[in-house]
């Protein structure tokens, strides 16, 4: 028979030392204003994986894996504009994901 679905094999990758893997929580005006793509869009030129995706309660959570100086500046480049407003943010750190290759919006 066909096989057409072919089940795709993951493939663990080698880190580069220093990379971490961070979850932020933002809370504030951070929904309908297209701040999941601005993470998205700060992230990869930096070569950050990870996600982005709305919760429930209004606020966005996003997993960031990266050196953490580039991780730190996509959190302040988020702060500097002009219609987010972030009220608060929280942080902890979590294991690595090896498999994890893009940054990806969740819907």
């Amino acid at each position: 028979m066909f096989k057409f679905f072919k089940k795709k094999e993951k493939i663990k990758r080698e880190l580069p030392p220093g990379t971490i893997r961070k979850e932020f929580r933002f809370e504030g005006n951070v929904q309908n204003i297209g701040f999941r793509f601005e993470i998205q869009s700060h992230a990869k030129p930096l070569g950050i994986t990870g996600y982005a995706k709305n919760n429930e309660d209004g606020s966005v959570t996003a997993q960031l894996q990266g050196n953490e100086k580039n991780i730190n500046k996509v959190i302040k480049d988020l702060q500097n504009i002009d219609r987010i407003q972030i009220d608060f943010i929280s942080e902890k750190d979590l294991p690595l994901d090896y498999y994890e290759n893009d940054f990806f919006i969740l819907y």
